[in-house]
């Protein structure tokens, strides 16, 4: 039986701590490596070689969807799991657009990761069962997402997010962990793509597509 290396980036210690530990369980799984972060990650795949890597999406300054053709830089055979809380049609359709072979979500059953790692690395796409149907069919039947906010980058879809929920620049840099001027480029940058002059009118227009 051939071991499958697996390397996980994620942000959160607990989060890769668990999923090492029950892989690590696994006779036919190894965990040869972790990271927290984009530049982490890119250093040690210099010399790694894993079989699959778990990435999750929201991380610390480059998000892991961007990561995705960086990793594919330096490690072209490495498939690519996602394994995020993000469950949004825009985000899982860019993943996948950008390469992941498949999308788990962390609030399903951890043997749902365990089961995509092993069939992942047999050339399979795995995709969470909870997923919302209308994703599942889309990415089933090839018919990508080209809604208004395919335009944005992963950020700026972040950062769009987060100003529907009210919050300011000094407050999304902090959740984000980029600066406030960072956050006005990223806002500015939104409001050119949907074609909106002033705040209040990206506002109204993002509400549309953010329903609280």
């Amino acid at each position: 039986m051939a071991t499958i290396s697996v390397f996980i980036i994620d942000d959160h210690p607990v989060i890769r701590h668990g999923v090492s530990s029950v892989l690590k369980k696994k006779e036919d799984i190894e965990v040869i490596g972790e990271a927290k972060d984009a530049p982490t990650a890119l250093k040690k795949l210099k010399t790694l070689k894993p079989d699959v890597i778990i990435l999750d999406i929201t991380l610390e300054g480059l998000s892991g969807i961007d990561l995705i053709p960086r990793i594919k830089e330096r490690v072209e055979d490495a498939v690519i799991v996602i394994y995020s809380m993000h469950r949004e049609p825009n985000q899982i359709h860019r993943a996948i657009k950008a390469g992941a072979k498949g999308y788990i979500l962390k609030t399903d059953e951890i043997a749902d990761l365990t089961s995509a790692t092993k069939n992942v690395s047999e050339g399979h796409m795995c995709l969470s069962r909870n997923l919302p149907p209308e994703v599942l069919e889309s990415l089933l039947t090839g018919k990508g997402d080209n809604g208004t906010l395919s335009v944005l980058t992963t950020r700026e879809y972040e950062v769009a997010n987060l100003i529907v929920q009210g919050m300011n620049p000094d407050e999304i840099g902090t959740h984000l962990f980029i600066s406030p001027k960072t956050v006005r480029v990223h806002r500015t940058n939104i409001m050119h793509k949907l074609n909106c002059s002033r705040v209040n009118e990206l506002l109204l227009s993002l509400a549309q597509h953010f329903p609280r």
